[in-house]
């Protein structure tokens, strides 16, 4: 379920009449669809009259009711108990969590903030949206100079984006096409390939997490988020990859934030095709602007890209490995779509996107570990399934043989593999096999994180890298 949250006042209407082209926006975007087929759900959350007593909720209610009804946008909002939220029976103001929590409650058990664009023309409440989880945007209000969004008829395109690629939130229990990988360990391992993977090492894995940790919030809308993407170059740069060259910025916009950047990282300069391993270095909590350690989600998935990069420096392979390092993955996949758009636009030769998401959290102990392994079963392109589901059944092999992980496959759902997925490139994942208690909280922590667990998977991607590149 996706969600279009919109304030009433000055929003959609000012001095008790719609605002130009309101009913036209909302119809519009009542008739969208979001990735599973299902229509956008139009809710309203509005600060109205605090009750003297809670004799006095029904009355003004119904009073705001009329309203919709004499706007004549009441049917867009249906039914109402559900999709109309009034502080007068929550007892806060916007832009207090617990009236937007309670928008939640009313739609539904496994509705999240991440479901959610707030549209309003109060800047404050875009803001504290954004650091709840929600998508919003600032709609230029009366009087006001200038928004994100100049008038209502602009907001289907922006919420067309939302659908395409909606904030991250992902689920174990929401993956499809779940069945057990038939891979068995092979009679002959690659000898070379063996030994390399031996030299994974936990301690460099410790310290990337320990050096992500330190900025306490990789949130996007973070005044210092600047500094996680210097960060991790400065890591390329010290594995031994030249700056400027072999490691670069690319650039790309979140709305409210303006220029941000992605880490690019390039390993060999063969003409045969690419390799691209990607994780995200943003994070996100129920308190962003001030803990988001993100120690999983997805500092894990950068201390994999990191390891990896310094033991491959050396070797020698037939096709290029292009590490990846996104911003703004939390808020909508930005830096993963920005970076797509650009590999389609150029033709860059990828013949696999390996994305790397939360692959430290380990609930099954050393005997059950469990990784994982998505391959793109269908989504907007299925052209490109039967080349995705290969490149997956080399991953479950590779774990079969040169680690003790069990495999599970699923469908790529829910993270940067998805605008490449979307532009026709294969797509395959890592997985952590149980869902994480500590997720998107400001307890995803380090110690939450099992090393030998993270340094297995770890040594499953490089044998995969190996296997396909030499």
């Amino acid at each position: 379920m996706r969600i279009v949250l919109f304030d009433l006042g000055d929003t959609l209407e000012h001095n008790d009449r719609l605002q130009p082209g309101a009913t036209a926006t909302l119809r519009a975007l009542r008739d969208l669809r979001d990735s599973d087929g299902s229509p956008v759900v139009l809710a309203l959350v509005s600060d109205f009259t605090m009750p003297a007593s809670e004799n006095q909720i029904a009355g003004l209610r119904r009073e705001y009711l009329g309203l919709l009804k004499r706007l004549g946008i009441r049917r867009f909002f249906e039914p109402v108990a559900k999709r109309v939220t009034l502080s007068t029976e929550v007892g806060v103001f916007k832009p207090d969590r617990k009236i937007f929590q309670a928008v939640l409650d009313k739609l539904g058990d496994h509705v999240h903030f991440h479901d959610v664009v707030f549209v309003t023309e109060n800047r404050g409440h875009v803001d504290a949206a954004r650091s709840l989880g929600m998508s919003a945007i600032h709609l230029r209000g009366p009087a006001q100079p200038a928004g994100e969004v100049d008038q209502l008829s602009d907001l289907p395109q922006l919420v067309r984006r939302f659908l395409q690629f909606a904030p991250c939130c992902k689920k174990s229990s929401a993956a499809k096409g779940k069945f057990a990988s038939q891979a068995n360990k092979s009679k002959r391992a690659n000898p070379t390939i063996a030994a390399l993977t031996k030299k994974v090492n936990q301690d460099r894995l410790r310290a990337t997490l320990t050096g992500m940790a330190e900025f306490r919030s990789r949130w996007s809308y973070s005044p210092n988020i600047s500094r996680v993407p210097k960060w991790v170059r400065d890591q390329f740069v010290a594995a031994g990859y030249a700056a400027g060259t072999a490691v670069r910025y690319q650039p790309f916009s979140i709305p409210g934030h303006g220029a941000q950047k992605n880490v690019l990282c390039t390993h060999g300069n063969s003409s045969a095709g690419i390799i691209l391993v990607c994780s995200h270095y943003d994070s996100i909590s129920e308190t962003p602007s001030s803990s988001a350690p993100g120690a999983d989600d997805d500092a894990t998935g950068v201390a994999a890209c990191l390891e990896l990069a310094r033991l491959l420096r050396p070797v020698q392979l037939r096709r290029r490995v292009l590490f990846a390092a996104f911003g703004g993955e939390e808020q909508g996949l930005h830096g993963s779509a920005a970076c797509a758009e650009i590999a389609a636009q150029q033709r860059w030769p990828i013949d696999v996107v390996i994305n790397l998401d939360m692959i430290g959290y380990n609930p099954n102990g050393t005997q059950g570990a469990k990784i994982v392994v998505e391959y793109d079963q269908g989504n907007r392109n299925p052209g490109n399934d039967a080349a995705a589901k290969s490149f997956g059944l080399v991953m479950a092999q590779m774990a079969a043989d040169y680690t003790s992980l069990r495999v599970e496959h699923t469908d790529i759902w829910n993270s940067d593999y998805m605008p490449f997925e979307a532009k026709g490139y294969a797509c395959i994942g890592a997985y952590e096999g149980g869902d994480n208690p500590y997720y998107h909280k400001s307890t995803d922590t380090a110690e939450h994180v099992d090393l030998k667990y993270l340094s297995n998977v770890v040594r499953m991607v490089l044998a995969t890298i190996l296997t396909l590149a030499q």
